[in-house]
């Protein structure tokens, strides 16, 4: 029987209204605000960016694979006495092969970055979504943090490796 009181009481608790611990927590400081506002800035401009970097790499690693494909269609399409033509043939998968390592190394800097983005948007998380904070604190921030601020992350999509 005893068992059955807590939870009865934070039940009640809740039901009348206790404050939540999101309303427990304090307003957040100037400076923390001001690193919040910087934040939000920081992440709409680099989801965005990333989020477009991404998708043109979609794009490239496509006509990459593709032209592996159609390079190794043609390497086994040759006669096998064909020298000069295997040759052609080899020169173009190296050349092929030394883009395709270019762009490995540009994709792990594109995955870096958005490990980075996405430790940010953590950071955000945890330390200022669903925060508040003072008026006074806000008004006192530059035009472009107290906009960041007001606008928020609605809308923006942080892009993540899977």
């Amino acid at each position: 029987m005893i068992r059955w009181i807590a939870p009865t009481l934070t039940a009640m608790a809740c039901a009348l209204g206790a404050p939540s611990a999101a309303a427990q927590t304090a307003p957040l400081a100037p400076d923390v605000l001001a690193r919040c506002a910087a934040q939000v800035q920081q992440l709409r401009e680099d989801s965005a960016r990333l989020t477009q970097k991404s998708a043109e790499t979609d794009v490239r690693r496509n006509a990459i694979n593709e032209r592996s494909a159609a390079l190794k269609a043609e390497r086994d399409a040759l006669k096998q006495d064909d020298l000069e033509g295997g040759l052609a043939v080899r020169q173009r998968l190296q050349d092929h092969h030394a883009q395709t390592l270019a762009f490995n190394a540009e994709v792990e800097k594109l995955k870096t970055e958005i490990r980075g983005v996405n430790v940010l948007k953590k950071e955000y998380d945890a330390n200022c979504a669903n925060r508040s904070y003072r008026r006074a604190d806000l008004e006192a921030l530059p035009e472009t943090a107290r906009n960041a601020m007001r606008v928020g992350l609605g809308g923006v999509q942080v892009p993540y490796i899977e």
